[in-house]
């Protein structure tokens, strides 16, 4: 069906959360979303009084906010199955939750439900600057996180312990990382514009050159694939065995500010300008673009 459409049905944008904090780098790295059993939630960081918050997807309630970071929460991660939940601050450490899943007891105390245990099971150490980037695997029983100072740590999700630590090649800043269940890591940095491609024994497997600013890097359902967008206004496609242009998907001239994989491997890419462009893999022509306008409709030719 060549028909795209957004029904009135849509609810209309609303704000939420608290104010940010001043200066933060507001990204992808920002949020995180996590299902439970009984409702779709958001997690959100930067806040200026140094809490991530838990968000109902469905009617945009603040369930819970959590503050125990000295510094603004600058980045969350949640685990493919949505037990774990990792966040890393302006104060440099990680800290890592489990989600519970329940209601907190009636008889406990009159209120919001408890999603996210309060207090965290590890605290993970090891960079000198802010964490900009995590990623957290019950699989590979990994936390791995990127800094500012150049560095991405290695520890083990189970008890904590470090393993190792890999230095960016150049020594810039890690703005984005990308870790595959094949065991494969990707590290991006904004400073010289260049990927570079791990293993997760440490091995330093390929570089390329991005062209551009990256706003975000997502991979492919089966790990196969990175999937990268940005300022360019272009979504590439690069094979996670040496990071190879695979594919282009040329846009609509806009920043690209979002990006995602879905189950059925279509790229839904979210442009500066508030626009939504929907591809597919199979057609490499843009199926879609969905305006801010939630009554908008777009009809696209077979």
């Amino acid at each position: 069906d060549p028909f795209f459409g957004v029904g009135s049905d849509i609810l209309s944008p609303r704000k939420i959360g608290s104010p940010l904090a001043e200066n933060v780098e507001l990204g992808a790295q920002c949020f995180a979303t996590m299902q439970t059993p009984s409702e779709n939630f958001l997690i959100s960081c930067g806040n200026w009084e140094n809490s991530f918050q838990v968000i109902s997807l469905s009617d945009g309630r603040m369930v819970q906010s959590i503050r125990q970071h000295k510094d603004v929460v600058s980045c969350v991660a949640v685990t493919a199955d949505g037990s774990i939940l990792a966040t890393g601050s302006y104060d440099t450490t990680v800290m890592v939750r489990e989600v519970l899943r329940v209601r907190s007891p009636e008889k406990r105390a009159p209120r919001k439900d408890c999603i996210i245990a309060e207090t965290p099971f590890h605290i993970l150490c090891g960079h000198d600057d802010i964490i900009t980037c995590l990623y957290v695997s019950v699989e590979l029983d990994i936390v791995i996180s990127g800094s500012k100072d150049g560095t991405c740590v290695f520890h083990t999700l189970r008890d904590g312990r470090y393993v190792r630590s890999l230095k960016h090649p150049s020594g810039s800043a890690l703005s984005k990382l990308a870790a595959s269940q094949h065991g494969r890591i990707v590290l991006y940095a904004d400073g010289d514009l260049s990927l570079n491609l791990y293993s997760i024994n440490g091995k330093h497997l390929a570089s390329s050159e991005s062209y551009g600013r990256l706003n975000c890097v997502e991979l492919s359902g089966c790990g196969e694939f990175l999937v990268c967008a940005g300022d360019q206004g272009q979504v590439v496609v690069r094979s996670m065995n040496a990071l190879e242009v695979v594919k282009r998907y040329n846009g609509v001239g806009k920043v690209i500010t979002s990006l995602t994989v879905t189950p059925e491997e279509c790229f839904l890419a979210g442009t500066k300008d508030g626009n939504l462009l929907v591809y597919s893999i199979e057609n490499p022509q843009r199926k879609a673009i969905v305006l801010r306008n939630p009554r908008t409709r777009v009809m696209i030719p077979s």
